[in-house]
């Protein structure tokens, strides 16, 4: 039997180099259109909790079985890989939420896993995981408290379970870990986990060459074979152009929200 997935993206920008990653992962889903049905949710840019709400919404309205969510600027090196996000989290009952390995995009880049620690009498507070690898089990996967969003699949059923909001930014908390810790407090056994065996990559600002940091830069590219600085894959500089190549009216795009009966 098939499985409903909606695909949400918070789109603000489109960036070559993760855009034709991301280009392929639809490639690689369509190749199994007899797993999944694919309901895509692209909002223009609106603040995240927002748009993460919007998509859990509109997952529920179209009768979605998960919600996976991507960042705009996520790079997936094989398409393949959200294929097998997706299988593992349909196959594995244990698992409602789950993230494919990724790091915060700022330094000193810890991974985006967490676990709730206590650091003083009664005060609790939510801490990345950085030894990850001492935990990883034999599926590789690594069980956490909370996830980032960036690159996550979520089982629907919990915003069936979970009143809203869903998500939300506030002070101190981002809106995803917001989802997991409200999760786990209105839904028994929630499995939240990350799978360690698919790695994607997140996209760091660009550099401006200039002459002060050309040699630097030089070095670095002949050192370590780069043909993008913090990207080492000899595979984009093709894919980067077949994306260029694309061209879409995105003023055009309707909201699909505003598509709602006022009564749902």
């Amino acid at each position: 039997m098939k499985k409903k997935i909606m695909i949400a993206t918070n789109l603000f920008d489109i960036n070559p180099i993760v855009y034709s990653g991301h280009l392929d992962m639809f490639y690689q889903l369509g190749k199994c259109s007899d797993e999944f049905e694919i309901v895509f949710h692209a909002p223009w840019r609106t603040p995240i909790d927002r748009a993460r709400n919007d998509a859990a919404v509109m997952a529920l309205y179209y009768d979605c079985d998960y919600l996976m969510f991507y960042d705009d600027d996520m790079y997936f090196p094989k398409g393949i890989d959200i294929v097998n996000l997706l299988r593992r989290i349909i196959n594995d009952d244990k698992i409602t939420i789950l993230q494919a390995l990724a790091f915060i995009r700022g330094y000193p880049f810890k991974p985006m896993i967490f676990e709730m620690k206590d650091i003083e009498e009664n005060r609790k507070k939510m801490m990345t995981i950085d030894d990850y690898k001492d935990k990883i089990d034999d599926d590789g996967l690594v069980k956490c408290d909370a996830v980032g969003c960036c690159c996550t699949v979520i089982d629907t059923k919990l915003f069936k379970m979970v009143p809203k909001p869903y998500f939300l930014t506030g002070e101190g908390h981002t809106e995803d870990i917001y989802f997991c810790v409200k999760a786990a407090n209105y839904v028994e056994n929630v499995g939240i986990y990350c799978d360690t065996t698919i790695k994607i990559g997140h996209l760091l600002d660009k550099i401006i060459l200039v002459e002060e940091n050309r040699d630097i830069i030089k070095k670095i590219h002949e050192e370590h074979d780069l043909n993008q600085l913090f990207l080492p894959d000899e595979t984009f500089i093709p894919l980067m152009h077949a994306g260029k190549s694309m061209a879409y009216d995105y003023d055009k795009r309707v909201n699909p929200l505003t598509l709602i009966p006022e009564d749902e």
